[in-house]
């Protein structure tokens, strides 16, 4: 895939949105002929440098970014806002948040 690069990569450090290994998503890319990708972790930059070394080790270039959760306004004074609870047997996870996936840049 010569010319293709993923930009949206979660690795096991995304807890509950990835399961890859920093090392693994680097040997695939090499395997399949890409010359980037990017490690975008949610909420973490923690995979980071052992992504940097694997690409290294692999000859990829690495490209570093967050899926960071983006805050909505605040809500009216006087309103309130009722939270949902646990279905049951689990914990409630609020994903109304919206996400930003942001990439970092070199000068």
């Amino acid at each position: 895939m010569p010319g293709f690069t993923h930009l949206h990569t979660a690795s096991g450090f995304s807890m509950r949105y990835g399961a890859a290994h920093p090392e693994r998503l680097a040997r695939r890319a090499a395997e399949r002929g890409m010359d980037a990708i990017a490690l975008t972790d949610r909420d973490s930059l923690a995979g980071a440098v052992r992504f940097a070394r694997a690409c290294e080790r692999a000859g990829v270039r690495p490209l570093f970014g967050v899926d960071l959760a983006v805050r909505r306004e605040a809500p009216e004074p006087g309103r309130t806002v009722r939270r949902r609870t646990p279905v049951r047997g689990g914990a409630f996870i609020d994903e109304s948040t919206p996400r930003a996936v942001f990439l970092a840049r070199d000068g």
